[in-house]
């Protein structure tokens, strides 16, 4: 039999239908719901990651930060009021207003040091930092060395002195009859030059570059021992003629193998001399130390620095063309690896070491396949005016890290060896990772002032532009600043606590001499508990600050004193009061 559906039986099952339908609903949607509730959670990290991403690039010198003016801050020091530091994240910025109660301001004292462009707060490291301005000076661990070559005139005017240590004048050209310089107009152009005048304004090292070159000529020098005595003299009157000289750097190439003795111990006496009066020497070794000529075993600790001349692997007296300055090589091929091996095995600190790179390139003309004649060594600069715009990119070669264009026309065929900044910047990594005291730069004025070159050297061995720093004294207003005197001060105020409960109970004992005093003071017992809680914990507090050791027990023996004098000014009460009976 079929049941009719009355109004109130239809709305009744209206109600359960929306019921039913609600439940399904609900169950169906909690999946649905986790998930977007999940997605959201996912967005929301998300953000918050990403803003503290934004809060950690512009953690050390953002907006808040102290500026150097030099029309205010005349001054020794430079004082920074600053709002407390808020951590990005956590309880402490979900509950800010709390911390900015105890917390309401910070001021800072900095001692103001020539360089100080700004102050800043590293939240990160949890420290304070300087900006040195946008161009800072080299990193202090390194020395970058360029040569200024006599015949590149007034190309020092253009030069990045705040990437250079060292600027070494080349060169004194020895006569090997006298010991006197051989190139007067040379060495007499230097003292009338600007170059000095550059060097001095901006704090660069100034090297005089001594050369020798030929195997007759250095026979005839080291076994002259009138001309070397007057090279060494001649050389220091140089060197004292001004105080932006701090060196020299010496070169001598085709070393016979009979001088090598002689030469051993004409590099020790001259770096004695020079290092009695202060003055430092680098001593220029091949990348290949051919008869071990260099002795570099007993040269060790004569020189302050062994430079590397790391170029000229493949140029005028090669036979092929080939990187002119390899990092790596094939088995037995000379590298710069191999040039720096010969002197670690010898014991040599690479601390000690400076290897020196080209700022020029070797071309090569082809003639079929195995005929190769060298053509010019040329300037990094004329080296991409020549190619870089009609034969760019150039080629790169994995092995010795090194470029090279190959130009082929209609007449000849053409390869142009040379380092870039992308080879620069492998092998300043690869001197670096070597531990090598720096690098040199032959020579400069070849770049002529391209930026990318100057840039790599910067990004390897420029100092940090911020610098940690810590305030020489620190000022905290609020709640939390009162705090942290109040402990700083401890002792003093423990002290003055002392002092007070003294007179307190001094105060106390003579106003118990008034019968009337007494009466409403001790009538009740309450009273007279509530003051010997008072009494101890004044006296504890007081003790305990005063007595400060840093111990574990300093509350014991506060609360011991307060204890004390409670019961004995209660035992002297109870003598009264018999007294009185």
């Amino acid at each position: 039999m079929r049941k009719e559906i009355t109004p109130i039986h239809q709305s009744k099952f209206w109600i359960y239908a929306v019921m039913v339908i609600a439940c399904t609903l609900m169950i169906f949607s909690a999946p649905a719901e986790a998930q977007i509730r999940q997605s959201y959670n996912k967005a929301k990290g998300a953000v918050n990651r990403t803003r503290r991403g934004v809060n950690r690039v512009k953690r050390a010198m953002g907006s808040k930060k102290r500026k150097y003016d030099p029309s205010k801050d005349t001054t020794d020091v430079i004082v920074w009021s600053r709002d407390p530091y808020i951590p990005n994240s956590g309880m402490i910025r979900d509950y800010e207003h709390i911390y900015t109660f105890f917390h309401t301001s910070q001021q800072e004292t900095f001692k103001l040091d020539p360089d100080l462009k700004a102050i800043g707060y590293d939240s990160i490291n949890g420290q304070f930092v300087k900006s040195i301005g946008n161009d800072p000076p080299l990193d202090t661990k390194y020395e970058v060395m360029g040569w200024h070559p006599y015949w590149m005139e007034d190309a020092y005017k253009y030069y990045n002195y705040n990437l250079l240590s060292i600027i070494s004048y080349y060169s004194y050209d020895i006569n090997p009859y006298t010991g006197g310089y051989a190139n007067s107009e040379v060495i007499d152009s230097l003292s009338t030059s600007g170059l000095l005048d550059s060097i001095r304004s901006n704090n660069t090292k100034l090297f005089l570059s001594v050369t020798s070159f030929g195997g007759r000529k250095n026979h005839e020098f080291l076994n002259n021992d009138m001309a070397i005595e007057y090279f060494q003299y001649q050389l220091l009157e140089i060197l004292r003629s001004d105080t932006v000289f701090k060196g020299i750097d010496l070169n001598f190439e085709e070393i016979q193998p009979a001088d090598k003795d002689k030469f051993t111990s004409f590099v020790r006496k001259t770096n004695a001399r020079l290092k009695s009066e202060g003055y430092m020497m680098v001593l220029n070794v091949p990348y290949f130390n051919n008869n071990s000529i260099f002795d570099y075993e007993e040269l060790n600790g004569n020189v302050t620095y062994f430079n590397i001349m790391g170029y000229d692997f493949s140029g005028e007296h090669s036979s092929y063309p080939g990187s002119i300055s390899p990092l790596q090589g094939h088995k037995y091929q000379p590298t710069l690896q191999s040039a720096l091996n010969d002197l670690l095995i010898a014991n040599i600190a690479p601390d000690d070491i400076i290897v020196s790179l080209p700022l020029y390139g070797v071309s090569w003309d082809i003639v079929g396949d195995d005929t190769f004649f060298y053509e010019s060594s040329i300037p990094y600069f004329q080296v991409k005016a020549n190619y870089a715009s009609e034969y760019s990119p150039p080629y790169y070669d994995a092995l010795s890290s090194s470029f090279f264009y190959h130009i082929v026309q209609d007449d000849f065929t053409r390869i142009c060896w040379f380092e870039n900044e992308t080879s620069l910047d492998i092998k300043f990594k690869w001197a670096k990772e070597n531990g090598l005291k720096g690098v040199g730069l032959w020579a400069l004025g070849y770049e002529q002032g391209s930026p990318e070159i100057w840039e790599t050297v910067a990004n390897n061995f420029q100092a940090d532009s911020l610098v940690a720093v810590q305030s020489i004294a620190t000022s905290l207003n609020g709640p939390y600043g009162i705090v942290k005197d109040i402990i700083t001060y401890k002792k003093v105020i423990g002290f003055g606590f002392m002092v007070f409960s003294g007179f307190i109970l001094l105060g106390f004992i003579l106003s118990l001499t008034d019968w009337r005093v007494r009466d409403i003071l001790f009538k009740k017992q309450s009273f007279r508990i509530i003051y010997m809680i008072l009494a101890v914990l004044l006296i504890t507090l007081s003790s305990n600050w005063w007595l400060s050791t840093g111990g574990e027990w300093d509350l014991e023996i506060g609360l011991g004193i307060g204890v004390a004098v409670v019961l004995l000014v209660n035992y002297l009460f109870s003598l009264y009061r018999k007294a009185l009976r």
